[in-house]
């Protein structure tokens, strides 16, 4: 029997509100996971995408990397990585991650599947790799699964990384594949890029997004509170695989809080007083209704030491969308957010620009509907 830890999303060096606590909860939730692995003492280890937040990380973060990667070397234990949308380079340069490849740390499938085979515990074992294929790219996703289908047909035990949005598992028009062009010959997709974890367990392959190691946009939050943060420790042996996971503990305790100008001080310090998972100041995105003193709102809410507020964000200021049925497509939401065709048309056009990484497009497109001449 092998045994390794699927993690992703880890988005090192990520710092919301420039605050120094976020961007070390990045790494104390990263290095969690790291240790989960080691105390469990699993075979190897597979990242499946944004290991950093950027492609050009900073120096701390490289250094925190670099002391985890020591920390695996010295273990004895390998980091099957590939890229993730937020790794690749947006020029020709090195990429982040393969300088750390002197301390076993493989990243797999820059530009096409790549498959290598090893042996664990007496499994032999394909493990293939894909990084994120946008742009251009997204063309050739089909095919580069189709190859690693016939190459996994080969093997009981198989393992395919990839990064992609995968529909159903998020909105049609933000995702590069669809779950009916998965290969079907591996027995463990290990999938990265969505931050919500997903585990599909009860039919082969075994499909599951590990999710990311922390939040970093609000829209998790609804999530992160029935399911918690999590890395995933796999068993593979002889074509079956079990999946249990491992919730972290270091993960910063977030919520989302409704209130008025009343009520708002005693709906934050019953967050306080709740027990969590850790010592951690709680990070609360507070709306407040209704009418009142926001200036003194603010003060009042400085005053409250242990915790974090986002915003707080008054209800005026705040753009609601009423869902309506069949808002099935983004140019819906945009619909329903502006309220006004033709600026959700050109909301949706953008999108489409700028999610193929064509931001020259996007650009041009919208000087070209402004009137604006090419030379301004």
């Amino acid at each position: 029997m092998a045994t390794f830890l699927h993690l992703s999303d880890t988005h090192l060096g990520y710092k919301e509100y420039m605050m120094d606590e976020r961007e070390n909860d990045f790494y104390e939730s990263f290095n969690e996971a790291i240790d989960i692995g080691l105390n469990e003492h699993v075979d190897f280890f597979v990242h499946t995408g944004d290991l950093f937040d950027t492609w050009s990380p900073s120096n701390r973060a490289l250094n925190e990397f670099k002391k985890a990667a020591l920390k695996l070397y010295n273990n004895g234990k390998i980091m099957y990585l590939i890229m993730g949308d937020h790794d690749r380079p947006k020029r020709t340069d090195e990429i982040a991650s393969r300088i750390f490849d002197f301390l076993g740390v493989k990243l797999l499938g820059i530009n096409s599947i790549e498959n290598i085979k090893v042996n664990y515990s007496g499994e032999d074992i394909l493990i293939s790799g894909l990084s994120n294929m946008k742009g251009l790219r997204k063309n050739f996703i089909e095919e580069e699964y189709k190859k690693g289908n016939v190459a996994a047909g080969e093997y009981k035990n198989s393992i395919l990384m990839s990064h992609q949005g995968v529909y159903p598992y998020f909105i049609s028009e933000a995702c590069e594949v669809d779950s009916s062009q998965l290969p079907q010959n591996y027995k463990y997709l290990a999938f990265g890029h969505i931050h919500d974890s997903t585990l599909i367990d009860d039919r082969y392959p075994v499909f599951s997004y590990a999710g990311s190691t922390d939040l970093n946009s609000t829209s998790e939050i609804k999530h992160y509170l029935k399911y918690k943060k999590s890395v995933n420790l796999v068993e593979i042996t002889s074509g079956n695989v079990s999946v249990q996971q491992i919730k972290l503990k270091s993960t910063r305790y977030q919520n989302i809080i409704d209130s008025d100008f009343i009520n708002f001080q005693n709906d934050l310090k019953s967050i306080v007083n709740q027990k969590r998972d850790n010592d951690k100041k709680p990070l609360i995105t507070l709306t407040i209704h209704g009418s009142g003193d926001r200036d003194l709102v603010r003060k009042q809410i400085k005053a409250i030491n242990d915790i974090i507020v986002r915003g707080p964000l008054f209800e005026k200021e705040i753009k609601k969308i009423v869902e309506k049925p069949n808002m099935s497509k983004l140019l819906d939401y945009f619909n329903a957010y502006f309220n006004d065709k033709n600026t959700a048309e050109l909301a949706d056009k953008i999108f489409e620009t700028i999610k193929n990484e064509d931001v020259d497009s996007a650009y041009k497109l919208i000087k070209d509907i402004m009137g604006i001449g090419n030379d301004n």
